[in-house]
């Protein structure tokens, strides 16, 4: 799970059917931070054109 709290992910769904899920909220912008704003800023001047 990327997303900031309260995340997406269920947890205790993805162990009962043997999935391991872990929570990493802000990884992108930890392991990339410029790829990671420019993907973004990307994004939002997308939406904002919509």
């Amino acid at each position: 799970d990327l997303a900031s709290k309260p995340g997406g992910v269920d947890f205790a769904a993805a162990e009962k059917i043997g999935v391991r899920a872990i929570l990493a909220p802000s990884l992108p912008g930890r392991v990339a931070p410029r790829t990671a704003g420019e993907i973004i800023r990307d994004t939002v001047c997308h939406m904002i054109g919509e």
